[in-house]
């Protein structure tokens, strides 16, 4: 036997590899087409029908198969729902028809298969016997007219008040839990008409057709607490001596006592949280009693010792160029404390302009 005129020759790597990929891809594919499609069943109207489809959501299997749908008609499931093999879709139409009431013409749509679903759907109840043609139990078809000789529409015409929203912002200057009004709400007007049902000369079912605005209301604005209290006490209220003295300013010199809210005829915490709130006291500042004749109510001064103060109150034995720095911070015990060791003392404090 002769030899080969050439030697026998392998087959090289890069033949062998595309034809492995053929030989995997191509059964992939065909079994991929396979599995993608789902089989279906729609109910159109009653109707059933099955299809295999690979469309991804309700709503493209139902472009997909020609199904087209119109305002009010219902779907199930939705539209945007992912469709998963072997679901049901269910299609309701509404059917297009008009109520003759006493010449006044309802249009609308309905689902349903009979006169009196169509009643039920423009606010009239078919039990009370209604003199209708055709009668109630006729099979409802698109564009059917529908006289109901003993039901009329009224136009109702009233003005109503619009309820105002409240805003909330938060104070600091309130203790929590406390509420002060801002800025009182006020309604708003409105003119409403409607459309109203009448039948044997009783109102029924009433649909708005129009909503005029004659006033818009006005927001009320409320002011929130947020300063954390202790035993009804504000927590780190009163004056404080950390911040430095102001560099300008006109200085005063005046003899200076101290008090508290609970002395005698002081009234307590709660008139100290109001003269925060009416004053505007920022927070660390003190209140100071002053006679208004010499420092107006009001003035923001540095008190040495004391702090930053505003002149918030005023007393019967406060005349001339005489002061009451007011302690509370800390609770009745500590304030008291605090007011006998400042006793009687001349400041030089400095009026802030």
């Amino acid at each position: 036997m002769s030899k080969p005129a050439l030697p026998a020759r392998l087959l090289k790597t890069h033949y062998i590899i595309p034809a492995l990929v053929v030989a995997l891809v191509v059964p992939m594919v065909v079994s991929g087409f396979v599995w993608a499609h789902k089989g279906v069943t729609v109910v159109v109207d009653g109707q059933t029908a099955y299809y295999k489809t690979q469309a991804a959501t309700i709503g493209a299997l139902l472009d997909e198969v020609d199904i087209v749908l119109a305002d009010g008609d219902i779907v199930s499931p939705s539209l945007g729902q992912p469709l998963a093999d072997a679901e049901m879709v269910v299609v309701r139409h509404a059917i297009p028809v008009s109520i003759d009431c006493g010449g006044d013409i309802i249009e609308l749509r309905v689902i349903g298969s009979t006169v009196a679903d169509a009643l039920v759907a423009a606010g009239l109840d078919p039990s009370l016997g209604l003199r209708v043609s055709p009668t109630v139990d006729t099979v409802l078809s698109p564009g059917m007219t529908i006289i109901a000789t003993d039901v009329f529409l009224r136009i109702v015409r009233e003005e109503v008040g619009i309820d105002f929203d409240t805003m909330v912002e938060n104070d600091p200057k309130l203790a929590v839990g406390s509420r002060r009004v801002i800025c009182e709400g006020v309604p708003g007007k409105a003119i409403r008409i409607y459309e109203v049902i009448v039948t044997g000369g009783e109102e029924g079912a009433r649909n708005l057709k129009e909503e005029i605005i004659l006033t818009e209301p006005v927001d009320e604005i409320m002011a929130a607490g947020t300063m954390r209290v202790a035993n009804n006490i504000p927590i780190s209220r009163g004056a404080t001596t950390a911040n430095p003295a102001p560099r300008d300013g006109d200085r005063l010199t005046v003899t200076s006592t101290a008090y508290t809210p609970w002395d005698a005829g002081c009234g307590g915490i709660s008139v100290i949280n109001s003269r925060i709130t009416r004053y505007k006291i920022p927070e660390g500042w003190g209140i100071v009693a002053v006679d208004p004749s010499v420092i107006p109510l009001g003035t923001k001064m540095y008190v040495p010792g004391y702090g930053y103060a505003i002149a918030a109150d005023t007393g019967g034995a406060i005349n001339g160029n005489k002061i009451d720095v007011c302690y509370w911070a800390g609770g009745e015990s500590a304030a008291l404390s605090a007011a006998i060791n400042w006793g009687r003392r001349t400041v030089s404090i400095t009026i802030i302009h």
